[in-house]
């Protein structure tokens, strides 16, 4: 992937991370009660870093994040509908695009009334040693441990996010998950959790993938954007996840775009997949989460 050849640069520049909002700072939340379980011994202060990616453009990443929180975007006064999103950044499981995936994300949802939780998830640089990926499949392997880390703090967010509910000012029946890349993996594996207190009442995978058989008959309600020309995550797999969605007989929506690349989020790039954020408010629309516009 190539945000890792550049996780490297996140190390020039350590120190705090900012939220890279502006104005008053939104309210961050400790997912865990202590230290997260499986790595009490992580120390060390987060990295950040403003990184130039190859057709995205300046990025604010993170890493080093040993300890994982929840920051919480509200719409403004009077709009919110009930409707909550947890936001689950990629970054290979070992950096996050904070403001790429996260807070343009959450700013998107808040102006159609959705809350929006960004997960800064547990994260760490790649080993000096750690050979290149021929694949996917060479890529999903090595980090498996990585992804798991990701995926318990994703279904801690999801238990904070829904126990809190009324004090948050949403609906526990209305809370979905949107992930990006490794972030969108981690979405699609709580998609089809078994549990219903980490499962989203809906969920959005953008240019990642599933990586086990299923959905269970549980699995929820799944809306899936990739593009034809990513050189990272194969747009199959993407098309695999809907067939298996389908074949179970559970609600999905598949959009393939010819030209997007990897890794567009909410940027428009004057390519196709820029017109996925118009599909992505129709879905939402049609299953009731956000008001449909007044004609």
């Amino acid at each position: 992937m190539p945000l890792l050849a550049l996780v490297a640069c996140v190390s020039c520049t350590s120190g705090p991370a900012s939220s890279g909002a502006g104005g008053t700072a939104p309210e961050i939340i400790r997912i865990w009660p202590g230290r997260a379980p499986g790595t009490e011994g992580w120390t060390g202060p987060e990295q950040s870093a403003d990184v130039e990616l190859p057709n995205i453009g300046k990025v604010h990443i993170i890493t080093n994040v040993t300890v994982p929180t929840v920051t919480v975007f509200r719409p403004p006064a009077g709009k919110a509908n009930g409707t909550a999103v947890v936001v689950v950044p990629g970054g290979a499981f070992r950096a996050l695009p904070w403001d790429l995936d996260g807070i343009e994300t959450a700013r998107w949802l808040t102006r159609r009334g959705i809350t929006a939780f960004v997960l800064k998830y547990r994260v760490r640089p790649p080993g000096s040693g750690d050979p290149p990926d021929r694949s996917f499949d060479d890529f999903a392997r090595r980090t498996a441990a990585a992804r798991e880390l990701a995926v318990d703090d994703a279904e801690q967010a999801m238990r904070l996010v829904r126990s809190r509910a009324t004090g948050l000012g949403i609906a526990p029946d209305r809370i979905g998950m949107i992930g990006f890349s490794a972030g969108a993996m981690t979405t699609a594996i709580l998609a089809d959790s078994s549990d219903p207190a980490v499962r989203p009442n809906f969920a959005a995978s953008l240019y990642g993938a599933l990586l086990k058989t299923g959905p269970s008959p549980s699995a929820a309600p799944l809306f899936i954007v990739a593009a034809q020309d990513d050189p990272q995550a194969p747009p199959e797999r993407s098309s695999e996840m809907f067939e298996r969605w389908t074949s179970a007989k559970l609600p999905a929506e598949l959009h393939i775009y010819e030209r997007g690349g990897h890794g567009f989020a909410f940027r428009p790039k004057q390519v196709p997949a820029d017109k996925w954020t118009e599909a992505f408010e129709a879905w939402l629309t049609s299953r009731g989460y956000i008001p449909a516009a007044k004609r």
